[in-house]
């Protein structure tokens, strides 16, 4: 069948890490800051491609915004009067 991947969770004087290893000789290994982070992006890992959607280009395709109207803030409409 498919080549199994392995990932790791590390703690090292560095901080946190998840080794991944997809099992065809590459390696990769990726750091964190805090535990939380590294279990979520090894779980991440773990469920692989075929579970993650695929991604959605057409969000990042936005026109230019218009700029917000210059509004005086909190007490500085009396000082302008």
């Amino acid at each position: 069948m498919g080549v199994e991947t392995t990932v790791k969770v590390v703690c090292d004087r560095k901080g946190w890490r998840v080794d991944v290893s997809p099992g065809e000789g590459d390696f990769r290994r990726y750091r964190y800051g805090s535990e939380a982070q590294a279990r979520f992006f090894a779980a991440v890992f773990a469920l692989g491609p075929r579970v993650l959607p695929p991604k959605d280009h057409a969000r990042r395709r936005q026109g230019a915004r218009l700029p917000l109207p210059m509004r005086p803030a909190f007490g500085e409409a009396s000082m302008h009067e």
